[in-house]
């Protein structure tokens, strides 16, 4: 393998990671930090519990058009309370727009969120089910609490320009890690961002038994500090997308042994941290 291009990552150093392909261009490479994705979950976003302080997986703010970013401590606790009015009114057109929920993360439906599930958000993934008919059912979803799931740079980026897509299968290994971790690109994220996996993927490679409780124990012992990713483009199945562990691994396995498995992998990691 050697090196395709840079792909714009405000998480790395220098703000790029290296994105290696080889030589018949059906594989990708990076090492990178992966952050924690929740979209998809039955608890991931709970406007009562706004700050995931209990059992809300996510800060609600990271459902929002504009993340809370630069807001201060009161101008945060405003935003708490104008959304919860909001819900508490059903989302009258004003109220839900001075919340700034995001249609991209929350589905909408007849111009507001979907009915809460057991009390939380419905939240979205660029993976759905084929012919989905209602966006509220959030089945039609990929569980971040279950399924192993990578998420891929939206908008025009160079993994898209060389066929690397949502549904595609993927593996996944911590650094000096034995057992891969088969996956499915299950979501897309911002443009300039690359390195985040459902919990699921993050609990598997750090050997986690457990769900996470809330937001705060997610962000304090899920996120996988250095990851070996590589992804088959042009793998997904879009009659009946990869939306099942046993799927994905069934699928997963014989094509990542093919490829070369574990000890192809190990040896472009190292050629991939090598000085150059």
């Amino acid at each position: 393998m050697s090196r395709a291009f840079l792909q714009p990552d405000r998480n790395a150093p220098g703000g790029t990671t290296a994105v290696w392909s080889d030589a018949d261009g059906m594989a990708f490479l990076f090492v990178e930090s992966l952050n924690v994705n929740t979209d998809g979950t039955r608890r991931s976003y709970s406007v009562d519990d706004f700050w995931g302080e209990t059992t809300a997986l996510n800060n609600l703010c990271n459902a929002m058009t504009d993340a809370c970013a630069g807001l201060s401590k009161e101008q945060k606790k405003s935003r708490r309370l104008v959304t919860q009015k909001a819900l508490a009114d059903n989302w009258p057109a004003d109220e839900l727009r001075r919340s700034k929920i995001s249609s991209q993360i929350i589905p909408f439906k007849a111009g507001k969120p979907c009915p809460l599930v057991d009390g939380f958000m419905v939240s979205a993934t660029a993976l759905q089910k084929s012919n989905i008919h209602d966006v509220c059912d959030i089945t039609n979803y990929v569980d971040a609490l279950t399924v192993p799931a990578l998420v891929l740079p939206g908008g025009a980026n160079e993994f898209g320009n060389r066929g690397a897509r949502v549904g595609d299968l993927a593996v996944a290994v911590t650094a000096g890690g034995a057992d891969p971790v088969y996956a499915v690109v299950g979501d897309s994220g911002p443009p300039g961002e690359l390195g985040e996996g459902s919990v699921a993927l993050n609990g598997r490679l750090l050997g986690k038994t457990e769900a996470p409780t809330n937001y705060k124990d997610v962000k304090r012992g899920w996120v996988v500090l250095r990851a070996i990713v590589l992804i088959f483009h042009s793998s997904r199945d879009t009659a009946s997308p990869y939306m099942t562990t046993a799927r994905i691994d069934e699928a997963g396995k014989p094509r990542f042994e093919a490829w070369g498995g574990m000890p192809r992998l190990k040896a472009c990691a190292e050629q991939y941290a090598a000085p150059r």
